[in-house]
């Protein structure tokens, strides 16, 4: 008895959908090998550069910190052609991972982390800086 043209279209959709479910249990079991996020240093200039003349808040989309990545403030503060004094480390949600001193903020465990990047500037009517802004690592 010959069943029709129709149940193979449904068996082909089946066969679909369990392998799409085998591919995002497999993704999600090596946590997304291969998938790039973006970079620290690159959200901070870009980040101080858009807030330099007019202020405001950015926050990234969530970032895998690895072990020995830095975001160097006196950087982010160059690329918007303000004073280093300018831009400062603000608050770490994890501070024995993430280390701030001087103009650095460096991520310093051996597993990863995601963590988001928020960027705060403040515009300013004295001194040298025409904005004051402060980088700080949040949960994500």
């Amino acid at each position: 008895m010959r069943r029709g043209q129709a149940f193979e279209v449904f068996r082909l959709l089946i066969a679909a959908v369990i392998a799409g479910a085998i591919l995002m249990v497999l993704l999600n079991i090596l946590g997304g090998v291969g998938i790039r996020t973006q970079d620290p240093q690159d959200f901070v200039n870009q980040a101080v550069q858009s807030l330099a003349t007019t202020g405001g808040i950015k926050t990234s989309s969530t970032i895998t910190f690895e072990k020995g990545q830095a975001i160097l403030l006196s950087a982010a503060a160059a690329s918007a052609t303000l004073d280093s004094s300018c831009v400062d480390a603000g608050s770490v949600f994890d501070t024995t991972c993430f280390t701030a001193s001087g103009d650095v903020i460096e991520y310093t465990c051996t597993q990863k982390k995601k963590a988001k990047i928020r960027v705060k500037c403040v515009p300013q009517t004295s001194g040298t800086c025409p904005v004051k802004c402060e980088v700080s690592i949040i949960k994500p």
